[in-house]
């Protein structure tokens, strides 16, 4: 990290907040900090680790209107285990690296529809490994995560947030704008 650069943690808490709506004093309630070490945080005096950015997600999230269906699961044989529901998810390869990350107004069809799309970069693997191929993301995921998400601004916003926190990872062509 260069000078005057912010972590990725600290822009994480950053976007969050934007996100969130709320002033400062009340979003470090809802990620269950205390105000000081929030202005801290986000002032840039005190450094934000991995575990102190997702400790404040996963206590913000406790006030969002969320359904987490699986989180980094096998993908099912049959993609019928999967609510028909708006959501969003998110698609990983074995090494539990994000490959592509969307929402949905039925996760069903549109895990289907995404594990059917040709990956937007090459990769080389199997006997012919010096050419390189787009295959598709059926070929290369084997985990996921699927939240229901009913509001559609809500999903949207959360499918931004999550493109902004997974940037060098995921595969996705879009980074997606809050509303």
């Amino acid at each position: 990290m260069g000078p005057g650069r912010k972590s990725k943690y600290r822009e994480f808490l950053e976007v969050l907040k934007d996100f969130s709506g709320l002033d400062l004093s009340e979003f470090a309630k809802a990620c269950d900090m205390q105000y000081t070490n929030m202005t801290q945080y986000l002032g840039g005096s005190k450094k934000v680790g991995r575990r102190a950015a997702a400790s404040a997600l996963a206590h913000f999230r406790e006030s969002w209107n969320v359904e987490t269906f699986m989180e980094g699961e096998l993908i099912p044989e049959s993609l019928r285990e999967l609510p028909v529901d708006p959501g969003v998810y998110v698609l990983y390869d074995s090494g539990g690296n994000v490959l592509y990350l969307g929402q949905a107004k039925n996760l069903q069809t549109e895990v289907r529809q995404a594990l059917n799309r040709s990956a937007n970069f090459a990769v080389r693997r199997g006997p012919k490994i010096a050419l390189k191929t787009k295959p598709k993301y059926g070929a290369l995921a084997e985990r996921m995560s699927a939240y229901v998400v009913k509001s559609p601004k809500l999903r949207h916003n959360l499918e931004a947030l999550l493109l902004r926190a997974f940037p060098n990872q995921s595969h996705n062509n879009k980074m997606g704008n809050f509303r």
